[in-house]
């Protein structure tokens, strides 16, 4: 995928698995770049951009999923949430005696509850069926994040939901390389390189470093592009 921004001479190449980075110096530059990316609006944002797949220019509207920080995620996102509940619905729909023995369950815990109108005068009952994405959603089922110890590991579960969710969107962060050690973008750089997911860091303090799995446009102060 290309990012063409029509004020910066060369596009910005996203590949997948690639942690790509334009990292841009000028701070009034950097705001409006951010501010454009996640409006969704293209040629019509304060910095207008377009996006192309080969010859074919892309919906610049829901292309991204942006992080504007690390310390909330979107964990929540219906681009992330809702396809991972099919996902475990198709899980579900294909293995049979799996289900076989959720439905079983299910079953008795309904009946076991529905007993307990018995000693009531009138007559009581559920009025919707089991259905495992109702469950999911009620009981909150998602990523366990009692098990995250670290920023980096929440990061980690958090890209790797993307990949469980078959995300097509780009993971957009915004200066995620201050709140991170070398070796955790390290760590998390090669999480994203075995993911394949479309991921773009936009980056405004100067950061002369070279990382593998990387791919870095600079814009200067002075706007200069290297």
């Amino acid at each position: 995928m290309r990012l063409v921004f029509y004020g910066l001479e060369k596009p910005v190449e996203i590949a997948p698995g690639q942690a790509t980075v334009l990292q841009v110096e000028n701070q009034a530059l950097f705001t409006r770049i951010c501010t454009s990316l996640i409006s969704g609006e293209g040629e019509c944002a304060i910095e207008p951009y377009s996006l192309w797949e080969g010859d074919e220019e892309v919906r610049s509207s829901g292309s991204f999923l942006a992080v504007e920080s690390p310390l909330s995620l979107p964990w929540g996102d219906k681009a992330l949430a809702g396809e991972v509940m099919k996902r475990f619905e198709k899980i579900l729909l294909e293995d049979e005696d799996l289900r076989g023995s959720i439905d079983a369950a299910a079953r008795s815990i309904s009946s076991g509850i529905a007993s307990l109108g018995l000693s009531m005068h009138a007559g009581y009952g559920f009025d919707l069926e089991w259905d495992v994405r109702k469950f999911i959603k009620v009981f909150g089922f998602g990523v366990d994040r009692s098990q995250q110890d670290s920023l980096l590991d929440s990061l980690i579960d958090f890209v790797s939901m993307a990949l469980d969710a078959d995300l097509k969107k780009v993971i957009l962060f915004i200066n995620l390389k201050t709140f991170l050690t070398e070796k955790e973008i390290s760590v998390l750089y090669e999480h994203i390189f075995y993911s394949g997911l479309l991921v773009l860091l936009l980056e405004n303090v100067q950061d002369e470093r070279v990382f593998e799995y990387e791919s870095k446009r600079v814009v200067d102060q002075y706007f200069l592009e290297s």
